[in-house]
């Protein structure tokens, strides 16, 4: 191995890197004023999570600092479709753009090998290879365009290079989106091993538990940085709560006692006044002064009572809502029998079944490449088997969560593209977007220029009007703020009709209450029903070990 190829390969194990402060009252956007004052420091090998409200500037945020650390500082972009004519490998290769560069002559001109090979090149490939192979990408996928990869392909991919560029602070934006369960473990295992430091944008609670030291929270006034995970975090911002909502109602009885005595004050003032004049010249003389002392009393309350400035912290339950749909009337909405799917002479799917009957949700999960977007794809008509029998109710209609936003036109605002999509009136679409979180710079604002969570949270707008009875939700909570994810999943608990999610958070899943399929081996088994089949048998074996100790009188057998 040489040169810089080997600096790459050990900076880990050497713990190469150095601490980062960055400044900047206000921090702007598109001259648009997102923070008020963001001052953030970051010590040699911390792994720091960001967090924060979609839209706040979190993204932004990390672009900035990887302005100001150029040299030091690596990002790994969410938005991979700026690459999507390269290849996995060139891709990657772009860390050291001088190799690259003369990769790419090679092709027109084969001079250019002797260079390339001098400069190391062919071990260059090589690491990517071997490194890649331990992120289940194959050579083969490496040579694909961006494109042409999965969701997961792309996120393993950005990961990659990001791990390999020789940079001490590595920024992730959104690393776990798109992440199979196995792949997530590995990225947690690496980050607990990497020794340079490392700070992402994350909304799930159990990668942050697992892999962040400290965790900065981004709101639209200032940045606060806290030591621990995500659980340290929640336990000191409850805490924090807590005492600020018992602070406000302490508060709040000592308005409603000052307010008490402002009043009682005002009204012996009043009566002062009303009884100096049939009074004595020297008891109106005395009443009058009282009368001043008391003016001077009620202006000392009243200005105390101007100092109480504890406001109410912000615990305000927000609500997302569909409309009421009819549910479908047949037994079998979906009925998929000895089905088999095969792109490029690659069997996805063999000989396989799946199906989806009337008052029931499905969750499908599986690992990246397993075929769940090709199963989805194949539900909604896009494309069809090789062969198998397809039955899918004429009345279904769907409404699609497509978790890369493409059917977003970035060129309009949510407001335009809403009145264009659908038949309502103006104000309609104001108030709708309103209670989806869009203010009114938001609705005005370029699509393109929302962030992911706001561009995904739009999606949802776009099928509370889609009067769709089965959602088909493709990673749902991928870009969504935490506070949102809740929202968006007590939304779709409350959706009349049949709801398909395709997802691998776990958060997700724990509380989606649906009937299991997992697509594994070119097959999809419901493991709901392998569940409640071994339940039964469960059972029904301990009924008959029960049975075992009745005797022959009908008596429980006892040690007696």
């Amino acid at each position: 191995m040489f040169g810089w190829l080997r600096h790459i390969v050990s900076l880990e194990k050497e713990g190469i890197g150095m601490s980062f402060y960055y400044v900047q009252k206000p921090f702007e956007k598109f001259g648009k004023k997102l923070i008020n004052s963001v001052e953030i420091q970051i010590d040699k090998g911390e792994h720091v999570a960001v967090i924060g409200n979609n839209g706040v500037g979190k993204t932004t945020l990390l672009e900035a600092i990887k302005m100001k650390y150029q040299d030091e500082a690596y990002l790994m972009h969410q938005n991979m479709s700026v690459y999507e004519h390269l290849t996995g490998i060139d891709y990657v290769m772009a860390i050291n753009p001088e190799l690259l560069q003369i990769k790419q002559k090679i092709k027109s001109n084969y001079k250019y090998i002797a260079n390339y090979s001098a400069l190391n090149g062919y071990e260059f490939e090589q690491s990517i290879i071997t490194q890649a192979n331990q992120m289940n990408l194959t050579e083969k996928d490496l040579e694909k365009q961006i494109q042409d990869l999965s969701g997961g392909q792309q996120t393993r991919l950005a990961l990659l290079k990001a791990f390999m560029s020789n940079k001490p602070l590595i920024l992730l934006d959104e690393p776990t989106n798109h992440l199979d369960i196995e792949m997530l473990e590995q990225l947690i295992r690496k980050i607990q091993k990497s020794k340079r430091t490392i700070v992402y944008v994350s909304h799930q609670r159990d990668f942050i538990d697992q892999t962040a030291t400290h965790v900065i929270e981004v709101t639209s006034e200032k940045t606060n940085k806290y030591h621990g995970n995500y659980s340290k975090y929640r336990e000191i911002k409850d805490l924090t709560l807590q005492t600020q909502q018992n602070m406000y109602e302490k508060q709040q009885k000592e308005i409603a006692e000052l307010n008490r005595t402002i009043q009682r004050i005002q009204t012996w003032h009043h009566s002062a006044q009303q009884k100096a004049s049939v009074r004595s010249p020297i008891e109106q003389k005395k009443l009058s002064k009282l009368a001043q002392k008391a003016k001077v009393k009620e202006k000392q309350m009243t200005e105390k009572l101007n100092e109480k400035t504890i406001n109410q912290p912000d615990n305000e339950q927000k609500h997302y809502h569909f409309n009421h749909q009819d549910r479908l009337r047949k037994r079998f909405l979906i009925h998929f029998e000895d089905f088999n799917v095969a792109i490029n002479e690659h069997h996805i799917f063999e000989h396989a079944h799946f199906e989806m009957k009337q008052k029931e949700n499905i969750l499908i999960t599986g690992l990246n490449g397993s075929g769940k977007s090709l199963l989805i794809a194949m539900i909604r008509q896009k494309i069809l088997p090789n062969q198998g029998n397809i039955k899918i109710t004429p009345s279904l209609k769907i409404g699609y969560f497509d978790q890369t936003n493409k059917n977003l036109n970035e060129a309009e605002s949510p407001l335009s593209m809403l009145l264009t999509t659908n038949k309502i009136l103006r104000s309609e679409a104001q108030t709708i977007l309103a209670s989806f979180g869009f203010n009114e710079e938001k609705i005005n604002e370029p699509i393109g220029q929302l962030s992911m969570g706001e561009k995904s949270r739009f999606q949802f707008v776009l099928l509370y009007f889609s009067g769709a009875n089965l959602l088909i939700l493709d990673e749902p909570t991928n870009y969504f703020d935490i506070s949102t994810q809740d929202l968006i999943l007590n939304m779709i608990k409350s959706f009349n009709g049949q709801v398909l999610v395709v997802t691998h958070d776990a958060y997700f899943q724990s509380r989606f209450k649906a009937t299991h399929w997992e697509i594994k081996d070119k097959k999809l088994y419901n493991l709901t029903l392998n569940h409640m089949t071994k339940s039964n048998v469960d059972e029904t074996l301990a009924l008959l070990d029960e049975y075992e100790m009745i005797d022959e009188n009908g008596h429980f057998e006892t040690d007696n």
